[in-house]
């Protein structure tokens, strides 16, 4: 991180101005972003000492205050350390900003692979871990459900998990998830599927963020939330009701601390000796003790005593951490709200049977499961086609319009609307198939009340191919999508071929002309199953 300081950032501090100063340590709380300054003044033995700037996760900042404070400067190296509580990488600033700490300490060591992508430096770690939690699941005691995996806890309903792009407390369950199927013992295709609906959720109930927020909506109204161990045990010693902890059986993720070395040029090398030395500190007995009245395990992740937190559980990590990074990056995306107009076919061909079941039946039953994963921040209409259903030479007609799941409207929801909606579809099959007009008008429809705070998509479903004669062509139709495509303003399509008389071919080329995804459903049992992974799709990147 050359160029980082352009003087010392250690400074030598006569003992006789320390303890003219005040002769016992100070320690000063101000927030997160805040400083806690210490100075251990009972050492004898240092003709100076020297000192250096920590910037730790405020979640522990407490208590290496506590340690180092009460540490002589002899049991420190002849060291001080002003320790800055800031989250993230915030600490760091810029590449080659003055002003910056001599050592950081987050939460977890995913941050330092931000850090060095972010700023292009590769940073060196003083000690591995200077403390340790692992990531648990809370809940009241007494309605702490089973989990067998990470997964699962995933796919609960209602999971208060705050946002994994942001904490390394609410991406651990993902994390987690990963390492299972990297072991094998959950589907490897299971965890994308499973972050959909949980990040639209989390787009929609923002104030989860926090975890102490979290913990107290568990307490008020039941459920679970994620946290860590020490920030339950932290709560369960104050008035409030005790909540219980558990973790799945395959183990947890764990946030470990590591000491990393932000110093730059002829100040690197002591600041890593000061690094060991701090992370040494944590070690001791008097440092063990403080870490577990907070909570806290030490760095070899034993459990804490008197029966507090999950006991010995098995580590969780995943195989390929630059994998899992981009499931994250990923999920940024899928955070976004969703704004779909769903357009279903109707022509005459969806009366015909799939199995034991008509065609236009099993696009009803996966029209309502799809549905049922978005939250009500998500907007969603629905149209239906086929040659001349609209009157007037349209080969579609709307039967809802793009609205908020949750807006109410004459005493009825959205989301009932549009249910009640689907259940009229088989009422208007009839004809030929209208596919190339419909499609052009769905995105131009879409692409009108364009949001930018969301993921504009049509979700278009077909078991045949274009039969309107006075429609556009194929080549036509593609060539104005790739026209009045936007990068700016992107409307994606995604296609569904029911069976194997739809033109899979055609579809394909629809949708990469948008930057969608295309699906096809061959047999009647996978029609539910490739409309719900249509519904999910975002993007093909």
């Amino acid at each position: 991180m050359a160029g980082r300081h352009s003087a010392p950032r250690a400074k030598t501090v006569s003992p006789v101005v320390k303890y003219g100063a005040i002769g016992l340590a100070a320690v000063v709380v101000v927030g997160v972003g805040g400083y806690f300054v210490v100075d251990s003044l009972t050492g004898g033995g240092c003709d100076a000492t020297t000192e250096y700037t920590v910037a730790v996760d405020p979640s522990i900042a407490p208590v290496l205050t506590e340690v180092t404070s009460a540490m002589s400067t002899d049991d420190l190296g002849c060291r001080s350390f002003t320790i800055q509580a800031a989250s993230g990488v915030d600490p760091l600033g810029a590449p080659g900003e003055q002003g910056g700490p001599d050592l950081w300490i987050p939460d977890a060591s995913q941050w330092i692979a931000k850090a060095s992508s972010g700023s292009g430096t590769l940073f060196d770690v003083a000690a591995p871990s200077a403390a340790s939690t692992p990531i648990v699941i809370a809940a009241r005691e007494g309605d702490m459900p089973y989990f067998a995996t990470w997964l699962s806890a995933l796919q609960l309903h209602g999971l208060r998990i705050g946002d994994p792009l942001t904490s390394s407390v609410s991406a651990a369950p993902i994390v987690g998830a990963l390492a299972e199927a990297d072991a094998g013992t959950v589907p490897t295709d299971a965890v994308p599927g499973a972050l959909v609906p949980l990040a639209q959720a989390q787009a929609a109930n923002l104030h989860q963020a926090d975890v102490l927020a979290r913990l107290d909506a568990v307490t008020a109204e039941g459920g679970i939330a994620i946290a860590t161990e020490a920030q339950v045990a932290a709560r369960n010693q104050s008035d409030q009701a005790k909540l219980a902890v558990t973790v799945p059986n395959t183990g947890a993720v764990f946030l470990d601390y590591p000491v990393v070395v932000t110093a730059a040029g002829s100040e690197h090398a002591p600041a890593k000796d000061a690094g060991v030395a701090l992370a040494e500190a944590m070690g001791t007995d008097a440092g063990r003790a403080a870490l577990s009245r907070s909570g806290f395990r030490g760095p070899d992740r034993g459990s804490l005593d008197a029966g507090r937190g999950v006991g010995d559980v098995t580590t969780l990590t995943p195989a390929d951490p630059a994998a899992t990074a981009q499931v994250l990056k990923r999920y940024a995306v899928l955070a976004l709200p969703s704004r779909a107009l769903v357009v279903e076919d109707v022509s005459g061909s969806m009366a015909e049977k799939a199995g034991s079941e008509y065609r236009i039946a099993l696009t009803v039953q996966a029209s309502e499961t799809g549905a049922k994963l978005f939250p009500d921040n998500a907007q969603l209409g629905l149209w239906a086609f086929s040659i001349g259903l609209g009157g007037n030479g349209k080969d579609y007609k709307e039967l809802t319009p793009i609205r908020p799941m949750g807006q109410v409207v004459d005493g009825v929801s959205h989301r009932q609307r549009l249910t009640e909606a689907v259940r009229t579809l088989p009422t208007l099959v009839k004809g030929g198939t209208g596919l190339y007009d419909t499609t052009l008008a769905a995105f131009r429809k879409v692409k009108e009340g364009y949001d930018p705070a969301a993921i504009n998509s049509v979700i278009l479903l077909t078991d045949g191919a274009n039969e309107d004669p006075s429609s556009i062509s194929l080549d036509e139709l593609l060539a104005t999508l790739k026209k009045e495509q936007d990068p700016a303003r992107p409307v994606i399509i995604v296609t569904i071929g029911v069976t194997d008389d739809a033109d899979a071919a055609v579809l394909q080329k629809i949708s990469a002309a948008t930057g969608g995804t295309s699906h096809v459903a061959r047999t009647p049992a996978e029609i539910p199953g490739v409309f719900v992974d249509a519904m999910r799709s975002r993007a093909a990147s």
